[in-house]
């Protein structure tokens, strides 16, 4: 089962405003779930939804682009940018690891030895 997406991942892949996304969804327009004092929307029903809502401009067509596959490389785009932040959050975390095991021993140099070793 695919996991619930949030107001601001179905914002970006209708390329909406977020606040859009949660007045369709509190008017019952757009379907979603309140969970935890949060809106959620099901994957699959988003599929049916952006289907029945689809319109053709000028009476063509739009080219066939099935909702399951706009999702799919939506929820994998959020997937690599969670992979991205957790990278450079770890790189973050190394620089700051070393910069204090840096200032440990500069405070280490700095201490009056009474004793040598």
């Amino acid at each position: 089962m695919e996991s619930m997406m949030s107001a601001r991942q179905v914002a970006e892949l209708l390329g909406v405003h977020e606040n859009w996304v949660y007045d369709q969804a509190v008017s019952g327009k757009l379907p979603s779930y309140k969970i935890g004092g949060s809106r959620r929307f099901d994957p699959d029903e988003l599929r049916g939804w952006i289907a029945d809502h689809r319109h053709p401009e000028n009476g063509r067509h739009p080219p066939h682009r099935p909702a399951r596959r706009v999702i799919a490389t939506a929820l994998t785009r959020r997937s690599v940018q969670h992979d991205e932040q957790r990278s450079e959050l770890e790189r973050r975390m190394r620089v700051s690891r070393k910069r204090d095991e840096k200032a440990a021993r500069e405070e280490d140099d700095r201490q009056p030895r009474l004793f040598e070793t």
